[in-house]
């Protein structure tokens, strides 16, 4: 079976047993799309790669451009309705007729994703500027009140204005770009067999995760530096926040 008809095959699976699953990939897919049709003289593109990290685990990056201003690492979101939040919320709200639900800050998680990144290209990396994307693809409704300062958080029509337009020096030649793609390059599985493998590892990884993460904070522990976690009362009620605050930020 060829590589186009096995992913074609484990996405109709996916379809069938795991709707939002499948909606994700085809987000990916959308935006994949598009960022093909940049100059690729000028635009170096790489999807899906799993970035090793120092705890034995991995970061899932949805997209990496490499241009001359820069690494951009974009996350994408296949949501439907209404999307708000801020940059300095740990959860964003989705609303979508009637139903609402909350799910992690992207921005937050497109910002492990650089770090892994980072870690991974050593001092390859060094001085290069790094912009994190998030882009939400069409049936989403971006309604945030506040700028954000640290990334860009744009509608699927808006990504590649947003990439062509974004000010900064030409800072990487073309030397040091091949260079990138050569180290990150080779994360990329070509065999769909280990592609869908490396991609359970990573679910279970982050299962795990939040399973540790959930005991951690019933015994009152701050899962992100260890530190204490305290009642603290806010203009929405009373909520869980590290004792550690204001190094540490996290809250429950």
């Amino acid at each position: 079976m060829g590589s186009f008809l096995a992913e074609l095959f484990d996405a109709f699976v996916n379809l069938i047993s795991n709707p939002s699953s499948f909606k994700g990939w085809h987000g990916e897919k959308q935006v994949s799309k598009r960022l093909k049709t940049l100059d690729q003289s000028s635009y170096i593109h790489l999807d899906d790669l799993y970035i090793p990290m120092k705890n034995g685990q991995t970061s899932q990056v949805d997209h990496i451009l490499i241009s001359s201003k820069g690494i951009f690492v974009i996350e994408t979101k296949n949501f439907e309705g209404w999307i708000m939040g801020s940059e300095n919320s740990p959860t964003w709200t989705r609303i979508n007729f009637k139903h609402k639900n909350n799910f992690p800050n992207p921005v937050w998680q497109n910002y492990g994703h650089i770090k892994a990144i980072q870690e991974h290209l050593g001092d390859a990396a060094a001085d290069i500027p790094f912009y994190s994307v998030v882009v939400f693809c069409k049936k989403a409704n971006l309604k945030f009140k506040e700028p954000f300062k640290n990334a860009d958080v744009v509608s699927i029509w808006n990504l590649l204005r947003l990439i062509e337009t974004k000010s900064g020096e030409n800072t990487l030649t073309n030397f040091r770009k091949e260079k990138i793609k050569l180290m990150l390059v080779k994360l990329q599985l070509k065999d769909w067999r280990a592609r869908k493998e490396q991609s359970r590892q990573h679910v279970r990884h982050i299962k795990g995760n939040l399973a540790e993460k959930k005991l951690q904070i019933a015994n009152n522990i701050c899962p992100r530096c260890g530190g204490g976690l305290v009642t603290r009362s806010g203009k929405n009620g009373s909520f869980k926040g590290c004792a550690n605050y204001p190094k540490c930020r996290f809250i429950a």
